[in-house]
């Protein structure tokens, strides 16, 4: 999904940022109707074992649009017995509804975008958001089934130091 409300300065994701979910909707058309096309050219039988929706930021579209993309994708591709669904997640970007979607289709990977806790980092990033954001996605997503989080970090920020990596560092310890 390459759309953004932010956009983080440290990023090498192709995605852009948008104000309204308009282009965003238009995307997802388009998108739905490629998956159509694609499914309509390849064998019937032919499983998806993995659906990776990433960057950008998948979990700025809302329920509903979340609903309408996994219903297609779920109908247009069957899935294997061992089929694996991971999804980006930005924590200031992520309301209960969409999280609650997820569970719903099994998501079974969460990756938790953080980066640095440290506020100077983050700021010089453009990337600010609380542990405690973070701490109640990782508790959101733990109560909807999620078997695995993983939370992604980058060394080597401005203003980042080994202490202040390490005090990220034991925050993510501390969510287990």
């Amino acid at each position: 999904i390459p759309f953004c409300k932010r956009l983080c300065w440290f990023c090498a994701c192709r995605t852009q940022g948008t104000k309204t979910l308009k282009p965003v909707s238009d995307y997802l058309t388009d998108l739905i109707h490629e998956a159509r096309s694609i499914a309509d050219h390849v064998p019937a039988a032919t499983p998806m074992a993995r659906l990776h929706l990433g960057g950008g930021t998948p979990t700025l579209l809302s329920g509903k649009q979340m609903r309408r993309l996994l219903s297609a994708l779920f109908a247009a591709f069957p899935q294997t017995p061992d089929f694996e669904f991971s999804v980006e997640i930005d924590p200031t970007d992520a309301a209960p509804d969409v999280l609650a979607t997820l569970a719903d289709w099994d998501m079974t990977r969460a990756s938790i975008g953080v980066q640095d806790f440290d506020p100077k980092v983050q700021q010089a990033i453009g990337r600010e958001q609380s542990f405690a954001q973070t701490e109640t996605i990782v508790q959101a997503l733990r109560a909807g089934g999620v078997r695995s989080l993983n939370i992604d970090l980058l060394y080597g920020l401005p203003h980042q130091s080994a202490e202040s990596l390490t005090a990220t560092l034991d925050q993510v310890v501390s969510l287990r």
